[in-house]
């Protein structure tokens, strides 16, 4: 028995008249007989009675028009609710990033976007870049978010914003009551920054600003975190260039200063498997190009 067959019966226990809810069924009268005498034989009860006169409900037909109603409520009530998980308005996006990408407007962004769809659950992982790109192709992650261009193979890669450098000095260097910082003003300064290898991307872009001022840049030390470089940086040891949106997670000795004509920009960068069937994904996507 399908919700047709519930249907049928419904009409007929609602009209009592076969000729009537044939009508609003838009069928024949025939077709309508034989449902619902296929419906009692399913049940092994007869749920009307029929004389010439009238239709009415057996106490078995009372007992199961309950039943049906039920039914039928519960039904639609499902498919609301799976039309919602078709829609992408609820269900689960898992979402990958590593751990850069945190200094950055992403989770504000990625806020406002569970604001937008309450019913829709986010979940967090944190790894490094080549266990994002693993975890995308083999369906584990639904998206990651990373700082540096890795031109994965079947993965889509978009850009969501670019930020730029900023110089990080201690609050008492000789260059901190400067508004504006211009890279050539930092020559002869000895440089923390990332290993290569924990971010490309910055430290490539780090590596062009200093070209194109015009010198090779002096590095006293590379770390693998950010928390590392900005407390060498804040006990003197060197200065840095970092992405603007570092400054707000911090309350360090430091000043952030904003660097003169530097074209290099930080990306963060936002990938996905091309044949992603999680229709979350497309509302986040939509979020973040949208912000």
């Amino acid at each position: 028995m399908d919700l047709r067959h519930l249907n049928y019966f419904l009409v007929l226990a609602e009209e009592l008249h076969f000729g009537r809810a044939a009508e609003r069924l838009h069928i024949s009268q025939p077709p309508l007989s034989r449902m619902i005498q296929q419906i009692e034989n399913d049940l092994g009860v007869l749920l009307f009675e029929r004389t010439k006169k009238m239709v009415i409900l057996t106490p078995a037909g009372l007992d199961f028009l309950q039943d049906a109603k039920q039914m039928i409520l519960q039904m639609q009530t499902a498919k609301k609710r799976l039309a919602i998980y078709g829609q992408g308005e609820t269900g689960t996006l898992r979402i990958g990033y590593v751990g850069a990408v945190m200094h950055s407007k992403l989770p504000s962004l990625l806020s406002a976007f569970t604001k937008s769809l309450p019913h829709l659950n986010l979940q967090f992982e944190e790894l490094p870049n080549h266990s994002l790109v693993h975890e995308l192709n083999n369906g584990t992650l639904d998206v990651a978010f990373v700082r540096t261009w890795l031109h994965p193979q079947k993965l889509e890669e978009q850009l969501i914003l670019s930020e730029p450098f900023v110089a990080v000095i201690p609050i008492d260097h000789s260059l901190s009551s400067k508004k504006i910082i211009s890279v050539k003003e930092l020559i002869n300064e000895q440089f923390i920054t990332f290993a290569r290898e924990c971010g490309p991307t910055i430290f490539d872009s780090f590596l062009v600003l200093c070209s194109n001022s015009g010198f090779t840049p002096q590095i006293a030390h590379h770390a693998s975190q950010l928390n590392s470089v900005l407390k060498l940086v804040e006990s003197g040891f060197g200065i840095s260039l970092l992405p603007e949106q570092v400054e707000p997670g911090y309350a360090l000795n430091l000043k952030f200063i904003p660097l003169e004509n530097a074209k290099e920009t930080v990306p963060l960068i936002m990938l996905s498997r091309k044949d992603n069937p999680n229709p979350a994904l497309l509302h986040l996507k939509n979020h973040l190009l949208r912000a």
